[in-house]
């Protein structure tokens, strides 16, 4: 695997995972299920390390309260894919991290997550996701683990493929800071 394929998946995962926020506002449970399962497709779980989807309802709405749901939660906007890193993990070897907005129209200019890409038996799929850490300052940027595999030194950077610059500033000063390590 390589950037442009490193790239390639994560905005299809991203495309997913859209979708499936967008069912969970609108669409009876069985769409919403059919919308899970595509998008944990893209993950790689382990009885050490599980990985899930956190998107969610309760079951059992009907129409109408779903159209009330849909009033009472924040609007939902697709993921922006800020930037792709290439690294020599030394325990995971090649290992991509790709990180990405929030999921709200008012939070995609910054970084809400960073999300570990492996090529596992062939296939590459997420292994680790990790948010930013909204209560220390950045640049630069603290990520804390959420799910998946705890990936603590990340190793030698080698390659940066920048695709959109956050407007959050200071996430935008450690964009600029991470694509510039690795020329």
């Amino acid at each position: 695997m390589d950037l442009e394929r490193a790239s390639e998946f994560l905005n299809s995962y991203l495309d997913a995972e859209y979708a499936e926020r967008l069912a969970s506002r609108t669409e009876p449970d069985e769409v919403l299920g059919e919308r899970r399962t595509v998008s944990e497709s893209f993950f790689h779980s382990t009885p050490d390390s599980p990985m899930f989807s956190v998107i969610g309802r309760r079951p059992g709405y009907s129409a109408d309260e779903l159209a009330e749901y849909a009033q009472s939660v924040d609007q939902v906007a697709r993921r922006v894919l800020f930037l792709v890193a290439e690294y020599e993990h030394p325990e995971w070897g090649r290992l991509f991290a790709g990180y990405v907005s929030g999921s709200s129209p008012r939070i995609t200019g910054a970084y809400e997550l960073k999300l570990f890409v492996k090529e596992i038996e062939g296939e590459p799929k997420v292994m680790a996701q990790y948010a930013s850490e909204i209560l220390k300052p950045a640049p630069p940027v603290q990520w804390v683990h959420v799910q998946g595999a705890k990936i603590d030194d990340l190793g030698g950077l080698l390659a940066v493929k920048a695709l959109s610059e956050p407007t959050f500033k200071a996430h935008r000063l450690d964009w600029a800071a991470t694509r510039e390590s690795a020329d």
